[in-house]
């Protein structure tokens, strides 16, 4: 399934850049600070979470980026993502991924719609469409589906056929002794990318796991950067370059 990019006239633009920056707070041009957030630093976060690029995103070949580098990537618009939880899930667990996702769903305003499902089953290796499914396995699963007997999880994604920025399913894999600890994989299933802990340690997309440390929810920079991103007009599939072009990327 495709969706055509959204054309944004400049009054838009600027309306939606008004929204974010100009109000409820005062400017400096000297700091160049809003709300003490900087213009520079929620384009530098967006690009990060989004497209694996600029100054906070993980170095090397690490950005972690679900689908095809340089274009948002994510379910279609409309869709009603199903988080699917295994039948041994604590209930704190459990309570954990639906807090989370009740703020992914603030988050997105209503571009798709997630809902948290406990199964009957612990085998969720077999995702239908528009479900992202927790698995716990042990060490010999995390070797088998992760590649490593040790880490923090892994994710397996698959994608609408036609390209690979429209997101059908992901499966996600954390070992069975720690449980559900993070919603890192949850992120990358829903499109977002690695970002540098080094340079921006904030919340769970900058969770680098092992002895540098979890980081298990989702911070209020990465839910502004996700809200503008999915208010913004443009639609999933369309480039950095076209974010650059319709004024959204400053």
């Amino acid at each position: 399934m495709y969706i055509k990019k959204s054309i944004l006239s400049s009054v838009m633009v600027y309306f939606l850049l008004a929204l974010l920056y100009g109000c409820g707070g005062s400017s400096s041009d000297e700091t160049g600070l809003t709300n003490n957030v900087s213009h520079e630093r929620q384009s530098n976060h967006i690009k990060a979470l989004f497209f694996g690029t600029g100054p906070y995103s993980a170095p090397g070949n690490a950005p972690g980026c679900p689908g095809s580098r340089g274009r948002w990537v994510s379910f279609p618009v409309g869709s009603l993502l199903e988080v699917i939880i295994p039948t041994e899930t604590t209930d704190d667990d459990y309570q954990f991924v639906v807090e989370e996702m009740d703020k992914i769903n603030t988050a997105v305003a209503g571009y798709f719609t997630t809902m948290v499902v406990r199964s009957e089953k612990s085998d969720l290796t077999n995702p239908q469409e528009n479900q992202i499914t927790f698995n716990f396995v042990d060490r010999a699963g995390m070797k088998k589906y992760c590649g490593t007997e040790v880490g923090g999880g892994c994710i397996d994604m698959d994608f609408q056929k036609g390209g690979d920025y429209i997101i059908k399913n992901g499966t996600s894999f954390y070992p069975v002794d720690r449980g559900i600890f993070d919603v890192h994989e949850v992120g990358h299933g829903i499109g977002l990318c690695h970002v540098n802990q080094q340079v921006f340690p904030e919340g769970t997309m900058a969770s680098a796991g092992g002895s540098t440390g979890v980081i298990p929810r989702f911070s209020d920079s990465e839910l502004a950067a996700i809200n503008f991103v999915f208010t913004s007009g443009m639609t999933v599939g369309s480039t950095e370059q076209e974010f650059w072009d319709a004024g959204l990327l400053p």
